[in-house]
């Protein structure tokens, strides 16, 4: 094989690797480190809760979030790329797990706040899973787009172009 030919397999390999989630229900466009407080601030995390990132990609809000307010964070990702690269870099954070696959197949029961930056086609599937699993007074912050048919408890616009969308399960 020749030079070529294994670059090309290279940028194949990783470009799936890397945008694998926008084959399931995600583009791969992370969360604005200016933006972590907000959400922190929007659903009011304190020490302890746990914290559920859907789709977390390079997991660095979980990193972020674990360290300034103490809180239990989960990432879920499907693109094997940044999976293998939170992972990794979770072995170096005691209150960060990174899950690996679908998030529709885990259970999020344990979540205090659900975060979630996808596109608004699933929405329907991740309202009737957060209704069901999530406990009473269990939070779920949506970035960009709120439900379509479900007012939310409040809106943070802070000045930029990113929206959050704060739900409370009752």
């Amino acid at each position: 094989m020749d030079i070529f030919s294994i670059s090309l397999w290279f940028f194949v390999i990783s470009g799936f690797g890397i945008f694998a989630g926008s084959y399931f229900d995600a583009m791969w466009l992370p969360t604005k480190r200016a933006n972590y407080d907000r959400i922190a601030k929007l659903s009011q995390l304190k020490p302890g809760m746990v914290f559920y990132d859907i789709g977390s990609g390079s997991a660095n809000m979980l990193f972020y979030l674990s360290k300034k307010y103490n809180a239990d964070c989960v990432g879920i990702e499907i693109a094997p790329f940044w999976y293998l690269y939170s992972k990794i870099k979770s072995l170096f954070y005691k209150k960060v797990k990174i899950k690996y696959g679908n998030f529709y197949k885990y259970n999020l029961s344990s979540a205090d706040v659900v975060y979630a930056f996808l596109l608004p086609k699933n929405y329907s599937k991740i309202k009737n899973k957060t209704d069901k699993e999530l406990k009473m007074g269990a939070k779920l912050v949506l970035s960009s787009w709120p439900f379509e048919n479900s007012k939310p408890i409040k809106i943070d616009v802070e000045g930029t172009l990113t929206a959050y969308y704060l739900y409370i399960n009752t």
